[in-house]
């Protein structure tokens, strides 16, 4: 599951889902093993839906709201790796 998990409204891209994840040491694989174990809790026999994501990978290299993230960030120093998702409904 994500470490942190808050909710964008009124951003250019609409309300999205902003994910931060601590992955030390940071590698794709860890992270890619971190989504998929949420993506099981989230999704299998919820009937909650999984969004796509807008960005995700390690922080230092999001393009997607970069000073809106930054500031989230700033929150969660500690996190490595973010998924920014568009909410659902």
């Amino acid at each position: 599951m994500a470490d942190h998990t808050f909710r964008l409204t009124n951003t250019p891209l609409g309300t999205v889902l902003v994910k931060f994840y601590q992955i030390e040491p940071y590698s794709d694989e860890a992270f890619t093993q971190a989504k998929a174990r949420e993506f099981l809790q989230t999704t299998v026999g919820s009937g909650n839906a999984w969004s796509l994501a807008l960005y995700q990978g390690r922080i230092d290299t999001n393009t997607v709201l970069p000073e809106a993230i930054a500031q989230l960030h700033a929150r969660c120093p500690e996190c490595t790796a973010v998924r920014i998702e568009q909410a659902a409904g």
